[in-house]
C-alpha cells in the first residue's frame, strides 16, 4: 500500500499586511480601495502619492493572487494527504488491492465519504491551473492530475452508496466484485500523477517558506516569523524519523543524537513563539486576530510535547503495544509515537493556515 508523506502543506499568508487586508483574494476585477483619487488633479504632490498608493495596489493585488492560487494548491495537497489518503487506505484495508476483493465471512464496511463539498472544492482548485500567476512546475501536473483524480473520486462514490446502503446484501457481492477492480486500476493511475504533483508542491513550499522567513524577518513581522519558523522546524523533525525509516513499530531504533539536536531547536522556536504572541503591540501591529494566534500556539505547544513524550518512551526503552500497531487511530493517540507527532503537526498547520 503505497503511502504519501505524512504532514501537509502551509498556507501562504500575504505578506502585505495593510494592502492585502484591502483586498478580496483571486478576484483581479475587485477594485483595490485605499486610494487617493480625491486628490486634485494639479497637485503634483497629490498626484505622486496617487501613483505610490495605485502602484501598492497593484503590488499588493498581484501578491494577494498569487497566495490565493497557491493556498488553493495547498487545500488540494492537503485534501490528497489527508481524507483522500484515509479513504483510500480504509478501503484497501477492509478489501485488499488485489484483483478481486477480500470478503471476510461476516463481512461490514464503513467506507469514508468524498462529500459534495470537497467535490466542490477540488473544482475550484483545479480551477486555479488556468489562472494567473503560472506556476510552471506545478500547474501541469494538476492539468494532469485532474482527469484521473476525478475518475478516482466517481468510482469511490459510487462505491460509497453501495457500501453504505449495504447493496451486497441484495446482490450477494455482484457489484463489490465489480468495483473493486476499477478501483484499484483508477487508484495506481492516480498514485503516478500525484507524485508529481505533491513533490512539485514540496519544492515549492519549501522555497517559499523561505521567502516568507526572511520577508517577515526584513519588514520586522517577528510575531509572523516565530509562527512559521515553529513549523519549518516541526517539520524537520518529522523529515528526521521518516529519513531514519522510524515508526511506532520501530520507535526504539530511533537515532537519538540527531533527533536531540533538531528538537532543541523547537524548544527555542516554542519559547520564541509563545514571548512573541504575548507581545500585544506586536500582535496589533501584524494585524493578527488574538484568538486565532492563541489558538495556534496552542497547538504548537502540542507539537512540542508530542516530540517530548518520543523522547521519554526511547530513554524508557518502552515498545508500543502490539495491539496499538494494528490500529492506526491508537498509533495516533498513543504516547510517544511518530504517528502521534504527525498528527499534531496536521493540527498545528491547520491552525496556522486558519490565520491566511
Amino acid at each position: 500500500m503505497k503511502k504519501f508523506s505524512s504532514f501537509v502543506a502551509l498556507a501562504l499568508l500575504c505578506t502585505m499586511i495593510t494592502a492585502c487586508s484591502n483586498l478580496k483574494m483571486n478576484r483581479p476585477a475587485a477594485e483595490p480601495s485605499g486610494t487617493t483619487a480625491d486628490k486634485p488633479s494639479g497637485d503634483a504632490s497629490g498626484e505622486s502619492d496617487k501613483k505610490k498608493s495605485d502602484g501598492a495596489n497593484i503590488e499588493a493585488l498581484e501578491e494577494a493572487m498569487e497566495v490565493g492560487k497557491y493556498n488553493a494548491y495547498v487545500g488540494l495537497n492537503n485534501f490528497m494527504t489527508g481524507r483522500f489518503d484515509q479513504a483510500l487506505t480504509r478501503y484497501v484495508d477492509k478489501l485488499g488491492d488485489g484483483e478481486q476483493p477480500i470478503i471476510e465471512k461476516h463481512f461490514s464496511f464503513t467506507m469514508l465519504s468524498i462529500s459534495a463539498n470537497d467535490k466542490n472544492n477540488l473544482n475550484k482548485q483545479f480551477g486555479f491551473a488556468e489562472k494567473t500567476p503560472a506556476f510552471p512546475a506545478v500547474d501541469p501536473a494538476v492539468v494532469k492530475l485532474k482527469p484521473v483524480m476525478d475518475d478516482l473520486v466517481a468510482v469511490l462514490s459510487e462505491a460509497y452508496d453501495y457500501y453504505e446502503t449495504k447493496g451486497y446484501v441484495d446482490d450477494n457481492f455482484a457489484k463489490c466484485k465489480e468495483l473493486h477492480p476499477k478501483i484499484i486500476k483508477a487508484r495506481d493511475a492516480y498514485y503516478a500523477t500525484a507524485d508529481e504533483f505533491l513533490k512539485a508542491m514540496a519544492g515549492m513550499g519549501a522555497e517559499r517558506r523561505q521567502q516568507s522567513l526572511k520577508k517577515f524577518q526584513d519588514n520586522d513581522e517577528q510575531v509572523r516569523y516565530s509562527a512559521l519558523k515553529f513549523l519549518v522546524d516541526a517539520e524537520a523533525l518529522s523529515v528526521e524519523m521518516e529519513e531514519q525509516g522510524i515508526t511506532a513499530g520501530n520507535i526504539l531504533d530511533l537515532d537519538m543524537g540527531k533527533f536531540k539536536a533538531k528538537y532543541d531547536v523547537l524548544v527555542e522556536d516554542l519559547k520564541n513563539l509563545t514571548q512573541q504572541s504575548q507581545d500585544e503591540t506586536r500582535v496589533q501591529k501584524e494585524r493578527f486576530r488574538s484568538d486565532y494566534l492563541t489558538r495556534y500556539v496552542n497547538e504548537a505547544k502540542e507539537v512540542k510535547v508530542a516530540a517530548s513524550e518520543i523522547i521519554e518512551r526511547v530513554n524508557k526503552k518502552s515498545k508500543v503495544d502490539a495491539f496499538d500497531l494494528k490500529n492506526r487511530f491508537f498509533l495516533e493517540n498513543r504516547d510517544g509515537t511518530p504517528e502521534k507527532f504527525n498528527k499534531k503537526l496536521q493540527g498545528a498547520i491547520g491552525k496556522y493556515n486558519d490565520m491566511k
